[in-house]
C-alpha cells in the first residue's frame, strides 16, 4: 500500500501532460496501476542487454558502453586525486586551496563512478528454477517466501510487463529514457531496467513476455 501511495504522489507531478490511456488495454488492473515513471532519471543510451543464460534463466547485464562510461568517471576521479597527492608531497603542504579543490573534485568523481558501477552492474535475474525475478544478491531461502517489492517479484504474482517513457531535459541535452516494470496482480510495480534505446527495450519486453507468459503493456 505504501508503494502504491508513492506512485500516486509521483503521478500528480505529471498531471496535465499527455499520458497513455490504460483504458485501451481493457484490463481492470491496468486502470489501477500508475503510469508515471517508477524510477526517476535514466540514460540516453542502452545500459543493459538481455542475456539467455539457460533455457530457465534470463539476466540483464551491463553493456560494454555502460561499463566504460562508469569507469571513465571512476578513473578521472582517481587521476585527479593522484595529482592532488603529488602536489601535496612536492609542496610539503597538505591543506592548500588547490590541493583541497583537487582532492574534493577527485573524491566526487571517484565516488560517482564507483556508485554507478556498483548499481549499474547489479544482477537483474529472471529464473524459472526459483520462479522469481530479483535484482542484486538475495539468499535462496528469502526467494522461497518472497512477496513483490522494489527488488523482486515471484513469477506467480506477475500480471504484466509495463513499458513507459520519461522525458529528461538538461542544460546540454534533452532525451527520452524508457522504463520496464513488472506489474503484480495487485497493481504493485517493480522496476526492471531503465535506458534510452526504445527498439531494444521493446524487443527485450517481447522476449520476456513469451518467457513469463504475460502481456506487455506498451505505454510508450
Amino acid at each position: 500500500m505504501f508503494r502504491k501511495l508513492i506512485d500516486k504522489l509521483k503521478s500528480l507531478s505529471t498531471e496535465g501532460s499527455e499520458r497513455f490511456d490504460p483504458a485501451i488495454l481493457d484490463d481492470p488492473i491496468a486502470m489501477e496501476t500508475e503510469w508515471s515513471p517508477l524510477k526517476e532519471g535514466g540514460s540516453n543510451f542502452c545500459t543493459r542487454k538481455l542475456v539467455r543464460v539457460s533455457p530457465q534463466r534470463y539476466e540483464f547485464r551491463a553493456t560494454v558502453g555502460a561499463i566504460v562510461f562508469y569507469l571513465i568517471f571512476f578513473f578521472i576521479g582517481v587521476g585527479v586525486s593522484m595529482i592532488a597527492i603529488s602536489q601535496s608531497i612536492s609542496s610539503g603542504k597538505i591543506f592548500t586551496a588547490e590541493v583541497l579543490f583537487l582532492g574534493v573534485f577527485g573524491l566526487i568523481f571517484t565516488s560517482a563512478g564507483g556508485l554507478l558501477f556498483y548499481f549499474g552492474t547489479k544482477r537483474v535475474v529472471f529464473d524459472m528454477q526459483h520462479d522469481c525475478f530479483w535484482k542484486g544478491k538475495i539468499p535462496d531461502d528469502e526467494l522461497l517466501y518472497a512477496t513483490a517489492n522494489e527488488l523482486l517479484m515471484p513469477f506467480k504474482e506477475i500480471h504484466s510487463i509495463q513499458l513507459i517513457s520519461e522525458y529528461l531535459s538538461g542544460s546540454d541535452s534533452s532525451y527520452y529514457s524508457y522504463e520496464m516494470n513488472l506489474v503484480s496482480q495487485d497493481g504493485v510495480r517493480t522496476n526492471v531496467i531503465d535506458h534510452g534505446n526504445l527498439e531494444k527495450i521493446r524487443e527485450d519486453a517481447s522476449t520476456l513476455s513469451e518467457f513469463l507468459e504475460v502481456p506487455v503493456w506498451d505505454g510508450i
